[in-house]
């Protein structure tokens, strides 16, 4: 079976979006700037990217947020 990634969602209530890459359990974070982590799982492996306050750091972008399916 395949799995469909990067994967989008986007939480409207904590405004938060979630970008995933790969399948795995979350180990960890990498701040890569405010409000921004990279996701790892084990052995480091990249498993998403979340994006905290997104329609503020995404900025015009806002719009586009609410067409991503909703968590």
């Amino acid at each position: 079976m395949k799995n469909d990634y990067p994967k989008a969602v986007y939480d409207k209530e904590s405004d938060s979006l979630y970008l995933i890459v790969a399948e795995g359990s979350d180990e960890g974070f990498i701040e890569l700037a405010p409000n921004i982590n990279l996701e790892v799982g084990q052995r480091g492996k990249i498993i998403g990217i979340e994006i905290l306050n997104a329609s503020k750091v995404l900025g015009r972008a806002k719009r586009p947020l609410q067409l991503i399916r909703a968590r």
